[in-house]
């Protein structure tokens, strides 16, 4: 009886957002109700309101990179990259989705994280192809995959120390997966535009200024993009050959600004009015974000995630791995701004269970895709912003995909462990 009454604000709040209300309408009536449900004192509740906001403002990676993104785009360096490429592959523009989703996972593979690298990734994606909802669906997927998998990643250090082996131990178990995951999303990519073609909003007279632009002028003027995506997917690796570290988002910015007044079109002036332009998008979706958060923090304070999460002990032997895939799958969709804390409440209970190293990889790999169908996820936004859509599209682009991949899993799952 507890759970049922305990999970009253989840379905509320779930039930709204289907219903296509406002996630910050849905988030304030499960909030209400779990403020009335718990008892929980006015003063507690502020604080969770002002620190879900103070929490997704300080998310800064997703916020620079995005600005960077959207300078350089203004300045047209991504169109001449995507020019260029076309010309490269002879006009297969299906092989350059399939080349562009592997850049985006092994980046967020490398950094152990996706939003970041999807707001830079994103936009070339966009400009190459359109918003085709399968190349949208490979993104979310690579993305959700490479974070949950990668040694540097939270998510794969909590699932290692739940499994009680070495983190570089358990992204060895998970590695064939993985690969499995990532070869899969780009022939999704690869077949959404041979099937759809390209979805590009229209613009003759630009595409027109850029097919007529010789080849070593556009690869001038696609430096700055080139080095962002450089500097974002293989800082780290440059840094280790270097022996310090110089590559980080602030020298991200900073090299990237310079190229973009030295190499393109742009000015000072405009350089830096494209830069601050193109961190509005995502700011105000960290802020509303953050709200939400906080109502579903609320709602976490009933203790409703814990009660769901212990279900996985209370099935059979038998099928405990896939409840437990299913269990963090859901949860992660209202509360996916954070994947680490969703498997905070998963994985203790598997681990009192002794369930592998694998199994342990599996549900990780379970809450990631669930984020991104989830209103409140980072990289759920990103895309949006690169494909100038809503989040909503967005969700939709993914839902079946994902759930797709969610099943495929769960097969896997149940054949390997």
């Amino acid at each position: 009886m507890s759970l049922l009454i305990n999970v009253l604000p989840l379905i509320v709040v779930v039930v709204l957002l289907f219903k296509k209300k406002h996630m910050l309408l849905a988030g304030f009536a499960g909030g209400v109700l779990a403020i009335i449900i718990g008892g929980l004192e006015f003063s507690a509740a502020t604080k969770m309101f002002v620190d879900g906001i103070a929490n997704m403002l300080g998310i800064t990676v997703p916020i620079i990179y995005a600005a960077s993104a959207a300078m350089v785009s203004k300045a047209g360096s991504i169109e001449s990259l995507v020019e260029l490429s076309r010309r490269a592959l002879k006009g297969k523009i299906s092989i350059l989705a399939g080349i562009l989703v592997l850049i985006q996972g092994f980046a967020t593979y490398m950094a152990g994280m996706g939003a970041g690298n999807t707001m830079v990734t994103a936009p070339l994606v966009a400009a190459a192809v359109g918003a085709v909802p399968e190349v949208v669906a490979a993104m979310a997927i690579i993305t959700a995959v490479g974070f949950t998998t990668s040694p540097a990643s939270t998510e794969t250090i909590l699932s290692a120390n739940s499994a009680g082996v070495d983190v570089m131990v358990h992204a060895s178990n998970m590695m064939i997966y993985t690969i499995v995951f990532y070869i899969l999303a780009a022939a999704l990519a690869v077949y959404g535009v041979y099937k759809r073609g390209t979805l590009i909003k229209k613009d003759t007279k630009a595409q027109d200024s850029y097919s007529s632009k010789s080849n070593g002028a556009l690869l001038k003027q696609s430096i700055p993009a080139i080095a962002l995506l450089v500097m974002v997917v293989g800082g780290g690796k440059l840094n280790a050959l270097i022996g310090f570290n110089l590559f980080s988002p602030a020298t991200a910015v900073i090299i990237t600004s310079v190229l973009t007044v030295i190499l393109s079109p742009l000015n000072v002036d405009e350089t830096c009015e494209s830069l601050i332009d193109g961190s509005r998008f995502i700011l105000t979706t960290l802020f509303a974000v953050g709200i939400f958060l906080s109502f579903i923090n609320m709602i976490g304070e009933l203790g409703t995630f814990q009660q769901i999460a212990s279900i996985a002990g209370s099935v059979p032997e038998s099928i405990i791995l896939p409840v437990a895939i299913i269990i963090a799958f859901l949860i992660a969709i209202p509360s996916g701004a954070f994947t680490a804390g969703v498997l905070t409440l998963i994985l203790p209970t598997l681990s009192a269970l002794g369930l592998s190293s694998q199994a342990m990889g599996f549900v990780a790999i379970a809450t990631g895709l669930g984020t991104q169908i989830s209103p409140v996820q980072i990289n759920v936004a990103a895309l949006a912003k690169g494909f100038e859509a809503d989040i909503i599209d967005i969700i939709k682009m993914n839902l079946k995909y994902v759930i797709g991949a969610l099943v495929l899993l769960i097969i896997i799952a149940v054949v390997a462990v």
